[in-house]
């Protein structure tokens, strides 16, 4: 799935619409297999298609291949001036898997980080973390390995890294998979491993 960025925008600030040409790497957990990292690949060249406002980025989180029910799909990055990032705005995704049927709930944490003002040519690295939980019934008939997460309340179904480079470096990435296991919380937390 691919990621690309959105939030809340001052009245008088006149968008500027940029696309960034990148690279990304995804290390992807899913739960119907044993905990782990189930799927990788890297330097698999994409775009994302941002809109910036003052001091926000704007975007959309889109999936590959396709989901239905999409809910809270825009998300934001704002500047911080102390990290020199743009962090992730908090919030949720929720969709029905076209695997299951089921509807997941999805938290995202992350940041952005650019060579001065966002722009087409100013885009350094980023990185994105991404958890799938379902509320409610256990979802072990499909997702044979999902674990009951009591912090959050639900099943978590997977997990998932990604890094997101300018379109001229070649990523060589190899995370460990996180032990103990990491939690969208707190909710501030926008780079739980440092990465």
């Amino acid at each position: 799935m691919a990621v690309l960025c959105v939030s809340v925008t001052p009245a008088m600030a006149k968008p500027t619409s940029i696309t960034v040409s990148i690279k990304q790497a995804q290390f992807q957990c899913r739960l119907w297999n044993p905990p782990g990292w189930s799927y990788t690949y890297q330097n698999w060249l994409t775009e994302m298609d941002l809109s910036l406002t003052g001091k926000v980025l704007h975007g959309t989180i889109s999936y590959a291949p396709a989901v239905t029910n999409e809910e809270g799909t825009s998300t934001s990055y704002v500047y911080d001036k102390n990290s020199g990032h743009w962090i992730q705005h908090e919030g949720t995704i929720s969709y029905t898997s076209p695997y299951s049927g089921l509807t997941i709930t999805e938290y995202w944490r992350g940041y952005l980080e650019f060579d001065g003002t966002p722009s087409a040519i100013s885009f350094v690295h980023g990185v994105g973390y991404q958890w799938g939980y379902i509320y409610g019934d256990d979802p072990r008939w499909y997702y044979t390995y999902a674990v009951w997460d009591e912090t959050m309340g639900a099943w978590l179904l997977g997990f998932s890294i990604y890094y997101w480079d300018e379109t001229t470096f070649t990523q060589n990435y190899s995370p460990p998979f996180p032990d103990p296991f990491i939690e969208p919380v707190p909710a501030s937390d926008y780079n739980p491993l440092g990465l």
